[in-house]
Protein backbone atom coordinates (compact mmCIF):
# COMPACT_ATOMS: atom_id res chain seq x y z
CA UNK A 1 0.00 0.00 0.00
CA UNK A 2 1.09 3.42 -0.93
CA UNK A 3 1.79 6.27 1.46
CA UNK A 4 0.15 8.45 -0.18
CA UNK A 5 -3.17 6.41 0.28
CA UNK A 6 -3.28 7.11 3.97
CA UNK A 7 -6.27 9.25 5.09
CA UNK A 8 -4.32 11.84 7.29
CA UNK A 9 -3.24 15.25 8.23
CA UNK A 10 -0.86 17.09 9.46
CA UNK A 11 -0.90 20.13 12.21
CA UNK A 12 -2.37 20.87 15.44
CA UNK A 13 -0.79 25.10 15.31
CA UNK A 14 -4.62 25.46 15.99
CA UNK A 15 -5.39 28.79 17.50
CA UNK A 16 -7.84 30.19 15.35
CA UNK A 17 -5.90 33.49 14.73
CA UNK A 18 -3.32 31.42 13.48
CA UNK A 19 -1.50 33.05 10.03
CA UNK A 20 -3.13 29.39 8.65
CA UNK A 21 -6.13 30.41 8.80
CA UNK A 22 -6.61 33.74 6.69
CA UNK A 23 -4.13 31.24 4.19
CA UNK A 24 -6.93 28.54 4.12
CA UNK A 25 -9.43 31.35 3.05
CA UNK A 26 -6.98 33.21 0.40
CA UNK A 27 -5.76 30.43 -1.19
CA UNK A 28 -2.12 31.85 -0.90
CA UNK A 29 0.49 29.80 0.76
CA UNK A 30 3.13 31.49 3.00
CA UNK A 31 6.50 31.21 3.40
CA UNK A 32 7.36 27.49 4.62
CA UNK A 33 9.29 26.86 7.93
CA UNK A 34 8.65 30.29 9.72
CA UNK A 35 7.19 29.63 12.75
CA UNK A 36 7.43 32.67 15.18
CA UNK A 37 10.13 32.57 17.32
CA UNK A 38 10.96 29.27 16.70
CA UNK A 39 14.80 29.46 17.00
CA UNK A 40 13.97 30.79 21.02
CA UNK A 41 11.44 28.12 21.63
CA UNK A 42 14.05 25.41 19.94
CA UNK A 43 16.63 26.71 22.77
CA UNK A 44 13.93 26.04 25.24
CA UNK A 45 13.51 22.55 24.58
CA UNK A 46 16.49 21.89 23.71
CA UNK A 47 17.49 23.11 27.43
CA UNK A 48 16.23 19.70 29.15
CA UNK A 49 16.89 17.36 26.22
CA UNK A 50 20.34 18.17 27.00
CA UNK A 51 20.16 17.42 30.73
CA UNK A 52 18.61 14.18 29.66
CA UNK A 53 20.69 12.65 27.04
CA UNK A 54 24.04 13.51 29.45
CA UNK A 55 22.89 11.98 32.19
CA UNK A 56 24.36 9.19 30.58
CA UNK A 57 27.97 11.00 30.58
CA UNK A 58 27.69 11.26 34.53
CA UNK A 59 27.80 7.39 34.69
CA UNK A 60 30.19 6.72 32.18
CA UNK A 61 32.62 10.18 32.68
CA UNK A 62 32.48 8.75 36.34
CA UNK A 63 32.44 4.16 35.86
CA UNK A 64 35.65 3.95 37.18
CA UNK A 65 35.41 5.20 40.34
CA UNK A 66 31.98 4.06 40.61
CA UNK A 67 32.71 0.56 40.23
CA UNK A 68 35.98 0.97 42.05
CA UNK A 69 33.71 2.26 45.11
CA UNK A 70 30.91 -0.08 45.25
CA UNK A 71 33.49 -2.75 44.26
CA UNK A 72 31.77 -3.88 40.84
CA UNK A 73 32.99 -5.92 37.59
CA UNK A 74 33.48 -4.14 34.13
CA UNK A 75 30.20 -6.05 33.16
CA UNK A 76 27.95 -3.93 35.29
CA UNK A 77 28.57 -0.68 33.53
CA UNK A 78 27.15 -2.66 30.56
CA UNK A 79 24.35 -3.64 32.61
CA UNK A 80 23.85 -0.28 34.02
CA UNK A 81 23.90 0.99 30.57
CA UNK A 82 21.33 -1.85 28.89
CA UNK A 83 19.00 -1.87 31.21
CA UNK A 84 18.50 2.06 31.00
CA UNK A 85 18.31 1.60 26.79
CA UNK A 86 15.95 -1.57 27.51
CA UNK A 87 13.54 0.82 29.47
CA UNK A 88 13.57 3.74 27.09
CA UNK A 89 12.53 0.57 24.57
CA UNK A 90 9.44 0.61 26.26
CA UNK A 91 8.92 3.82 27.36
CA UNK A 92 9.91 5.89 24.53
CA UNK A 93 6.41 5.08 22.69
CA UNK A 94 4.88 5.43 25.34
CA UNK A 95 6.07 8.61 26.38
CA UNK A 96 5.17 10.05 22.83
CA UNK A 97 1.79 8.72 22.88
CA UNK A 98 0.95 10.55 26.03
CA UNK A 99 2.09 13.32 24.69
CA UNK A 100 -0.12 13.55 21.87
CA UNK A 101 -3.02 12.55 23.64
CA UNK A 102 -2.89 14.86 26.32
CA UNK A 103 0.27 18.17 26.25
CA UNK A 104 3.69 17.82 25.00
CA UNK A 105 4.89 20.59 26.90
CA UNK A 106 3.37 19.09 30.46
CA UNK A 107 4.39 15.82 29.65
CA UNK A 108 8.01 16.69 28.88
CA UNK A 109 8.28 19.61 31.69
CA UNK A 110 6.76 16.24 34.41
CA UNK A 111 9.21 13.91 33.06
CA UNK A 112 12.14 16.09 33.22
CA UNK A 113 11.51 17.10 36.71
CA UNK A 114 10.80 13.19 37.42
CA UNK A 115 14.40 12.22 35.85
CA UNK A 116 15.99 15.26 37.55
CA UNK A 117 14.56 13.34 41.14
CA UNK A 118 15.45 10.28 40.40
CA UNK A 119 18.75 11.02 39.32
CA UNK A 120 19.71 13.05 42.65
CA UNK A 121 18.39 9.67 43.76
CA UNK A 122 21.20 7.27 42.43
CA UNK A 123 23.86 9.55 44.16
CA UNK A 124 22.78 8.13 47.15
CA UNK A 125 23.08 4.21 45.89
CA UNK A 126 25.05 2.17 48.28
CA UNK A 127 25.05 -1.15 46.62
CA UNK A 128 24.56 -2.33 42.95
CA UNK A 129 20.56 -3.10 43.56
CA UNK A 130 20.26 0.33 44.39
CA UNK A 131 22.40 2.02 41.50
CA UNK A 132 20.31 -0.27 39.02
CA UNK A 133 17.00 0.59 40.35
CA UNK A 134 17.57 4.45 40.64
CA UNK A 135 19.26 4.39 37.55
CA UNK A 136 16.73 2.88 35.61
CA UNK A 137 13.65 4.86 36.82
CA UNK A 138 15.75 7.26 36.24
CA UNK A 139 15.67 6.34 32.48
CA UNK A 140 11.91 5.79 32.81
CA UNK A 141 11.35 9.50 32.31
CA UNK A 142 14.56 10.16 30.41
CA UNK A 143 13.12 8.23 27.56
CA UNK A 144 10.57 11.17 27.18
CA UNK A 145 13.00 13.66 26.01
CA UNK A 146 14.59 12.49 22.28
CA UNK A 147 10.93 11.56 20.65
CA UNK A 148 9.05 14.42 21.67
CA UNK A 149 12.16 16.97 20.72
CA UNK A 150 12.51 15.30 18.11
CA UNK A 151 8.78 16.18 16.49
CA UNK A 152 8.53 19.39 17.79
CA UNK A 153 11.70 20.43 16.33
CA UNK A 154 9.87 19.14 12.85
CA UNK A 155 6.74 21.23 13.88
CA UNK A 156 9.53 24.24 14.10
CA UNK A 157 11.27 23.65 10.94
CA UNK A 158 10.68 23.19 7.54
CA UNK A 159 12.08 20.56 5.08
CA UNK A 160 14.56 22.78 4.31
CA UNK A 161 16.31 24.27 7.62
CA UNK A 162 16.01 20.69 9.41
CA UNK A 163 19.23 19.83 9.02
CA UNK A 164 20.73 22.81 10.21
CA UNK A 165 17.98 22.95 13.24
CA UNK A 166 19.29 19.52 14.25
CA UNK A 167 22.38 20.42 13.94
CA UNK A 168 22.53 23.36 16.05
CA UNK A 169 20.13 21.93 18.71
CA UNK A 170 22.70 18.61 18.84
CA UNK A 171 25.62 20.73 18.57
CA UNK A 172 24.60 22.72 21.45
CA UNK A 173 24.07 20.05 23.56
CA UNK A 174 27.27 18.39 22.66
CA UNK A 175 29.71 21.77 23.54
CA UNK A 176 28.00 21.85 26.83
CA UNK A 177 28.45 18.29 27.29
CA UNK A 178 31.86 18.47 26.54
CA UNK A 179 32.63 21.20 29.31
CA UNK A 180 30.78 19.22 31.48
CA UNK A 181 33.13 16.00 30.92
CA UNK A 182 36.17 16.95 32.12
CA UNK A 183 34.44 19.04 35.02
CA UNK A 184 33.02 15.74 36.24
CA UNK A 185 36.31 13.57 35.15
CA UNK A 186 37.80 16.09 38.22
CA UNK A 187 35.19 14.57 40.57
CA UNK A 188 36.65 11.24 40.96
CA UNK A 189 39.26 13.07 42.83
CA UNK A 190 37.04 14.01 45.40
CA UNK A 191 35.55 11.61 48.23
CA UNK A 192 32.07 10.54 46.84
CA UNK A 193 32.75 12.59 44.52
CA UNK A 194 30.47 10.64 41.78
CA UNK A 195 27.50 10.96 44.07
CA UNK A 196 27.92 15.11 43.85
CA UNK A 197 28.07 14.55 40.06
CA UNK A 198 24.30 12.84 40.32
CA UNK A 199 23.07 15.55 42.66
CA UNK A 200 24.63 18.25 40.34
CA UNK A 201 23.27 16.85 37.39
CA UNK A 202 19.74 16.24 38.54
CA UNK A 203 19.50 19.43 40.24
CA UNK A 204 19.95 21.32 36.25
CA UNK A 205 17.78 18.49 34.81
CA UNK A 206 15.28 20.35 37.06
CA UNK A 207 15.92 23.73 37.06
CA UNK A 208 15.92 23.21 33.05
CA UNK A 209 12.67 21.84 33.32
CA UNK A 210 10.89 24.99 35.08
CA UNK A 211 12.43 27.12 32.48
CA UNK A 212 10.86 25.13 30.06
CA UNK A 213 7.37 25.44 31.57
CA UNK A 214 6.94 29.31 31.89
CA UNK A 215 8.40 30.27 28.48
CA UNK A 216 7.68 27.42 25.93
CA UNK A 217 4.83 27.89 23.68
CA UNK A 218 4.13 24.49 21.60
CA UNK A 219 3.88 25.36 18.16
CA UNK A 220 1.23 22.83 17.43
CA UNK A 221 1.75 19.49 15.14
CA UNK A 222 2.87 20.15 11.58
CA UNK A 223 3.44 24.12 12.28
CA UNK A 224 6.05 24.41 9.46
CA UNK A 225 4.30 22.76 6.82
CA UNK A 226 3.15 25.09 4.10
CA UNK A 227 0.28 23.01 3.45
CA UNK A 228 -1.33 23.18 6.52
CA UNK A 229 -2.07 27.33 6.08
CA UNK A 230 -4.46 25.57 3.72
CA UNK A 231 -6.49 24.01 5.81
CA UNK A 232 -9.11 25.06 8.19
CA UNK A 233 -8.87 24.56 12.28
CA UNK A 234 -11.82 21.16 11.48
CA UNK A 235 -9.44 20.23 8.55
CA UNK A 236 -6.36 20.01 11.04
CA UNK A 237 -8.46 18.54 14.15
CA UNK A 238 -9.18 15.41 12.04
CA UNK A 239 -5.85 15.20 10.65
CA UNK A 240 -4.30 15.42 13.63
CA UNK A 241 -6.34 11.95 15.23
CA UNK A 242 -3.92 8.82 15.01
CA UNK A 243 -4.86 5.46 14.44
CA UNK A 244 -3.56 1.94 14.10
CA UNK A 245 -3.76 2.07 10.54
CA UNK A 246 -1.61 5.43 10.33
CA UNK A 247 0.86 3.91 12.70
CA UNK A 248 1.09 0.42 10.58
CA UNK A 249 1.32 2.50 7.47
CA UNK A 250 4.56 3.88 8.36
CA UNK A 251 5.88 0.52 8.14
CA UNK A 252 5.03 0.19 4.32
CA UNK A 253 7.71 3.36 3.48
CA UNK A 254 11.17 1.64 2.80
CA UNK A 255 12.92 4.32 3.79
CA UNK A 256 11.37 4.39 7.25
CA UNK A 257 12.11 0.89 7.52
CA UNK A 258 15.57 1.02 6.18
CA UNK A 259 16.51 3.96 8.98
CA UNK A 260 15.48 1.75 11.48
CA UNK A 261 17.84 -0.89 10.65
CA UNK A 262 20.36 1.38 9.77
CA UNK A 263 20.13 2.65 13.60
CA UNK A 264 19.85 -0.69 14.53
CA UNK A 265 23.33 -1.21 13.42
CA UNK A 266 25.04 1.84 14.50
CA UNK A 267 27.86 1.08 17.27
CA UNK A 268 29.36 4.60 17.20
CA UNK A 269 27.68 5.05 20.34
CA UNK A 270 29.78 3.08 22.34
CA UNK A 271 32.44 4.98 21.98
CA UNK A 272 30.54 7.61 23.94
CA UNK A 273 30.06 5.17 27.30
CA UNK A 274 32.93 3.17 27.21
CA UNK A 275 35.53 5.73 25.73
CA UNK A 276 36.50 6.11 29.01
CA UNK A 277 36.85 2.94 30.23
CA UNK A 278 38.84 2.00 27.92
CA UNK A 279 41.29 4.57 28.28
CA UNK A 280 41.70 3.62 31.98
CA UNK A 281 41.32 -0.22 31.45
CA UNK A 282 43.17 -0.80 28.06
CA UNK A 283 45.58 2.02 27.82
CA UNK A 284 46.32 2.85 31.46
CA UNK A 285 45.88 6.46 32.17
CA UNK A 286 44.19 7.20 35.00
CA UNK A 287 40.20 8.97 35.14
CA UNK A 288 40.78 12.23 35.78
CA UNK A 289 42.97 12.11 32.49
CA UNK A 290 41.11 9.65 30.13
CA UNK A 291 38.06 12.14 30.78
CA UNK A 292 40.05 14.80 28.98
CA UNK A 293 39.02 13.20 25.58
CA UNK A 294 35.31 14.57 26.25
CA UNK A 295 36.39 17.77 24.95
CA UNK A 296 37.66 17.52 21.71
CA UNK A 297 35.29 14.54 21.28
CA UNK A 298 32.39 17.44 22.15
CA UNK A 299 34.12 20.14 20.41
CA UNK A 300 34.17 17.06 17.20
CA UNK A 301 30.76 16.79 17.50
CA UNK A 302 29.64 20.55 18.02
CA UNK A 303 31.71 21.26 14.36
CA UNK A 304 29.86 18.34 12.90
CA UNK A 305 26.54 19.19 14.04
CA UNK A 306 26.98 22.47 12.93
CA UNK A 307 28.71 21.34 9.26
CA UNK A 308 26.41 18.49 8.96
CA UNK A 309 23.32 20.47 9.22
CA UNK A 310 24.86 23.32 7.00
CA UNK A 311 26.40 21.12 4.21
CA UNK A 312 22.99 18.60 4.42
CA UNK A 313 20.51 21.61 3.76
CA UNK A 314 22.50 22.85 1.22
CA UNK A 315 22.94 19.41 -0.54
CA UNK A 316 19.34 18.93 0.17
CA UNK A 317 18.96 22.24 -1.99
CA UNK A 318 21.43 21.21 -4.85
CA UNK A 319 20.82 17.63 -4.78
CA UNK A 320 17.77 17.02 -3.48
CA UNK A 321 17.28 13.27 -4.29
CA UNK A 322 20.38 12.17 -3.05
CA UNK A 323 22.56 14.94 -1.17
CA UNK A 324 21.12 13.94 2.19
CA UNK A 325 21.81 10.06 1.70
CA UNK A 326 25.57 10.91 0.78
CA UNK A 327 26.03 12.54 3.54
CA UNK A 328 24.69 9.95 6.08
CA UNK A 329 26.71 7.24 4.28
CA UNK A 330 29.34 8.65 4.83
CA UNK A 331 29.46 9.58 7.66
CA UNK A 332 29.23 5.90 8.93
CA UNK A 333 31.84 4.70 6.44
CA UNK A 334 34.40 7.55 7.93
CA UNK A 335 33.55 7.10 11.27
CA UNK A 336 34.23 2.74 10.81
CA UNK A 337 38.06 3.99 9.50
CA UNK A 338 38.81 6.42 12.31
CA UNK A 339 37.50 4.26 15.04
CA UNK A 340 39.84 1.32 14.04
CA UNK A 341 42.76 3.51 14.16
CA UNK A 342 42.04 4.47 17.21
CA UNK A 343 41.12 2.01 19.41
CA UNK A 344 43.74 -0.60 17.77
CA UNK A 345 46.87 1.05 17.98
CA UNK A 346 48.55 2.01 21.14
CA UNK A 347 49.18 5.92 20.64
CA UNK A 348 50.53 6.50 23.80
CA UNK A 349 49.72 10.16 24.74
CA UNK A 350 46.24 11.08 25.77
CA UNK A 351 47.17 13.94 22.88
CA UNK A 352 46.74 11.95 19.92
CA UNK A 353 43.69 9.95 21.81
CA UNK A 354 42.04 13.66 22.14
CA UNK A 355 42.87 14.34 18.49
CA UNK A 356 41.49 11.00 17.39
CA UNK A 357 38.29 11.60 19.63
CA UNK A 358 37.42 14.84 18.05
CA UNK A 359 37.43 13.40 14.53
CA UNK A 360 34.97 10.89 15.77
CA UNK A 361 33.34 13.58 17.51
CA UNK A 362 33.10 15.58 14.41
CA UNK A 363 31.58 12.23 12.12
CA UNK A 364 29.30 11.23 14.87
CA UNK A 365 27.70 14.75 14.99
CA UNK A 366 27.19 14.77 11.19
CA UNK A 367 24.21 11.84 12.32
CA UNK A 368 21.16 14.33 13.98
CA UNK A 369 21.50 16.45 11.18
CA UNK A 370 20.97 13.82 8.96
CA UNK A 371 18.79 11.09 9.83
CA UNK A 372 16.27 13.28 11.69
CA UNK A 373 15.75 15.18 8.37
CA UNK A 374 15.30 11.73 6.30
CA UNK A 375 12.60 10.88 7.99
CA UNK A 376 10.36 13.53 8.34
CA UNK A 377 10.80 14.00 4.95
CA UNK A 378 9.52 10.43 4.54
CA UNK A 379 6.46 10.77 7.35
CA UNK A 380 3.38 12.71 7.40
CA UNK A 381 3.70 15.50 10.27
CA UNK A 382 1.06 13.43 12.64
CA UNK A 383 2.92 10.19 12.89
CA UNK A 384 6.67 11.83 12.91
CA UNK A 385 6.62 11.81 17.19
CA UNK A 386 5.58 7.65 16.77
CA UNK A 387 8.49 7.29 14.06
CA UNK A 388 11.12 8.96 16.00
CA UNK A 389 10.14 7.39 19.02
CA UNK A 390 10.52 4.24 17.15
CA UNK A 391 13.93 4.92 15.45
CA UNK A 392 15.56 6.78 18.50
CA UNK A 393 13.44 5.33 21.60
CA UNK A 394 13.50 1.54 20.11
CA UNK A 395 15.63 0.69 17.50
CA UNK A 396 18.81 2.68 18.42
CA UNK A 397 18.10 2.37 21.98
CA UNK A 398 17.68 -1.51 22.04
CA UNK A 399 20.99 -1.72 19.76
CA UNK A 400 22.87 0.19 22.24
CA UNK A 401 21.71 -1.32 25.09
CA UNK A 402 22.56 -4.84 23.50
CA UNK A 403 26.19 -3.58 22.16
CA UNK A 404 26.88 -2.04 25.56
CA UNK A 405 26.17 -5.47 27.02
CA UNK A 406 28.71 -7.33 24.97
CA UNK A 407 31.13 -4.60 25.70
CA UNK A 408 30.93 -5.20 29.33
CA UNK A 409 30.93 -9.32 29.24
CA UNK A 410 33.12 -9.35 26.36
CA UNK A 411 35.59 -6.60 27.41
CA UNK A 412 35.66 -8.16 30.80
CA UNK A 413 36.78 -11.58 28.86
CA UNK A 414 38.56 -10.60 25.98
CA UNK A 415 39.91 -7.22 26.49
CA UNK A 416 37.95 -3.27 25.56
CA UNK A 417 40.28 -3.45 22.57
CA UNK A 418 38.41 -6.51 20.78
CA UNK A 419 35.25 -4.73 21.55
CA UNK A 420 36.04 -1.49 19.73
CA UNK A 421 37.23 -3.29 17.00
CA UNK A 422 33.76 -4.85 15.45
CA UNK A 423 31.22 -2.36 17.52
CA UNK A 424 32.35 0.96 16.43
CA UNK A 425 34.94 -0.14 14.02
CA UNK A 426 33.48 -2.81 11.23
CA UNK A 427 29.72 -3.11 12.42
CA UNK A 428 30.00 0.93 11.07
CA UNK A 429 32.01 0.35 7.63
CA UNK A 430 28.94 -2.63 7.24
CA UNK A 431 26.46 0.53 8.14
CA UNK A 432 28.01 2.38 5.80
CA UNK A 433 27.64 0.16 2.94
CA UNK A 434 23.59 -0.56 3.35
CA UNK A 435 23.12 2.61 3.23
CA UNK A 436 23.81 2.44 -0.81
CA UNK A 437 20.23 1.41 -0.72
CA UNK A 438 17.88 4.47 0.43
CA UNK A 439 19.58 6.24 -2.86
CA UNK A 440 16.52 3.53 -4.34
CA UNK A 441 13.80 4.50 -2.08
CA UNK A 442 14.19 8.17 -0.38
CA UNK A 443 13.65 9.77 -3.56
CA UNK A 444 10.36 8.04 -4.05
CA UNK A 445 9.26 7.80 -0.54
CA UNK A 446 9.78 11.92 0.11
CA UNK A 447 7.79 12.24 -3.71
CA UNK A 448 5.36 10.00 -2.00
CA UNK A 449 4.64 12.55 0.83
CA UNK A 450 5.10 16.05 -0.68
CA UNK A 451 1.71 14.63 -3.10
CA UNK A 452 -0.16 13.30 0.05
CA UNK A 453 0.08 16.86 1.89
CA UNK A 454 -0.71 18.39 -0.86
CA UNK A 455 -3.88 16.40 -1.84
CA UNK A 456 -4.50 16.89 2.00
CA UNK A 457 -5.38 20.30 0.90
CA UNK A 458 -7.54 19.98 -1.87
CA UNK A 459 -10.85 20.67 -0.37
CA UNK A 460 -10.37 23.62 0.77
CA UNK A 461 -8.92 24.90 -2.54
CA UNK A 462 -11.62 23.88 -4.71
CA UNK A 463 -13.65 25.63 -2.54
CA UNK A 464 -11.29 28.90 -2.40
Amino acid sequence: MSLSSVPGRPSTPAPPSAPGEKAAHSGTVPPPGKVPGRWKKLALVGGPLFADNNETSVLSTLAPVILSALALPLSALGVLIAVGKAVAVVFGPLWALIARKTNRKVTFVVATGLAGLSTIATGFSQDFVHLLLAYGVTSLFVAAALPIVSEITSDLFDQASRGRASGYTWGAISLLGSIAGPLLGQLANVTDGWRWGFFIWGAIMIALGVVMAIFFVDPGVGASEPTSALMTAEQRAENEKISWHKIRQMFSVPTFVLMLVQRLISGHLLVASFGVVFLVSARGFDTATAALVTLPFGLGYVAGTLGGGLATDALQRRFPRRGIIAVLQFAQLAFGVVAIIATQVSWGSISVYAALWAVMGFLQGLNPGVNRPIVAAVIPPELRGAAFALMLSVFEAAAYALFNLLAGFVGQAFGLQTVMLWIPGILMLINGIFCTILYKTYPRDEEKLQALLLARTAPVATVS
